[in-house]
């Protein structure tokens, strides 16, 4: 497909308004083949592409289709578009309801996370039947031009990777503020608790990158080591850490999926 007429519906919402900027600054689209759909116009971080369309409405010409809009928002609106490849952002909207509501077959489901705004998304995706092979290296393409991309076998497994890596920092804020309380409690002053939650969840897990599957040799390491680090993850697990965790995946992917059969 050369230089198919993108439409990207929500272009100026929190994930719009980082993928298309992306998309133009990559060469991904020229920008006369990108239309912004959306109620409220031009938005300030297009300004560098003056030529870039906008309408309030679905062109008929459009040849790929980019859902970054609200459930509710997509439900209630029109959204005809049977020629084109529908690459869907939202959670808990599952492919048949999306080819259902377009009248398109070849629809392809995404989970990115709220790293798109510093390009370091992370969105798995997973594509229907009768997407092509030039519909999937397009997608990986668009998909990519804000961090990483992976093609997975079934909405079940996005299922879970929407509880897991659509999470974005939450899982990072959800240790670093249990390490800074934890430091404030034990008499530490606030900004110093705060620099060093931050040097452990921002700066050394980086150490990380690259070598996650590694991560549960990591933990013996120190753990054999028998210091002062062995002793906390030994608590944190006789605490029921990695439980705890699995249990808020679990929690996470059940309500993903509830929200695909409420559909």
């Amino acid at each position: 497909m050369q230089d198919p007429l993108i439409v990207l519906a929500g272009a100026t919402g929190w994930l719009g308004r980082a993928i298309g900027p992306a998309l133009l600054r990559q060469g991904i689209v020229p920008p006369g083949r990108l239309v912004g759909l959306n109620r409220s116009g031009p938005s300030p971080a297009y300004a560098g592409w003056p030529e870039l369309r906008w309408e309030t409405e679905l062109p008929e010409a459009a040849e790929v289709v980019i859902l970054s809009v609200r459930p509710q928002d997509f439900r209630g609106g029109a959204w005809s578009c049977p020629g084109a490849l529908v690459i869907s952002l939202m959670a808990g909207v599952p492919a048949g309801e999306i080819a259902a509501r377009t009248g398109s077959e070849r629809i392809v489901r995404a989970m990115p996370n709220a790293a798109v705004e510093i390009g370091r998304s992370y969105a798995p995706w997973v594509a229907s039947d009768a997407v092509t092979e030039g519909d999937k290296a397009l997608a990986a393409r668009i998909l990519g031009a804000t961090g990483r991309e992976d093609k997975i076998d079934s909405e079940d497994q996005l299922d879970v990777l929407t509880a897991l890596a659509g999470s974005g920092p939450a899982w990072s804020a959800l240790l670093a503020n249990a390490l800074s309380t934890a430091a404030l409690r034990a008499g530490l002053p606030e900004r110093i608790a705060h620099r060093a939650a931050e040097a452990v969840v921002c700066d050394a897990s980086q150490m990380l990158a690259g070598n996650i599957g590694k991560a549960g040799d990591l933990v013996q390491d120190f753990i054999d080591y028998a210091g002062t680090t062995a002793a906390a993850m030994e608590a944190a697990r006789d605490a029921g850490f990695d439980g705890a965790v699995r249990e808020a995946l679990d929690a996470a992917t059940e309500k993903a999926r509830d929200m695909s059969r409420a559909s």
